[in-house]
């Protein structure tokens, strides 16, 4: 089976790019999470903590102001805005 590709890019740098186990973010109707042989999906995030567990088993976070993610055929892309500033980091 194919695992579950991630890119999380921002108009900075690209942040990841790899194979995960998990992706969880937070969309503009809630937080969800998406795994391997997701249903196709297309979603605005908002402020928030984008969680990914990589496929060496590794939690990483990543702070979003605000953006969007499409997820299609086991590959996930999602382009945001990172937080940059120490006032919005706290979330």
């Amino acid at each position: 089976m194919e695992d579950l590709y991630l890119e999380i890019i921002t108009p900075e740098e690209i942040l990841y790019d790899g194979p995960v186990g998990l992706v969880e973010v937070p969309g503009s109707q809630g937080r969800f999470v998406l795994l391997r042989d997701h249903a196709p999906v297309i979603s605005t995030l908002v402020r928030g903590d984008v969680r990914v567990i990589g496929k060496d088993g590794y939690d990483h976070h990543f702070k979003c102001k605000e953006g969007v993610l499409e997820c299609h055929e086991n590959h996930t892309v999602i382009l945001m805005n990172k937080m940059v500033d120490e006032n919005d980091a706290d979330l």
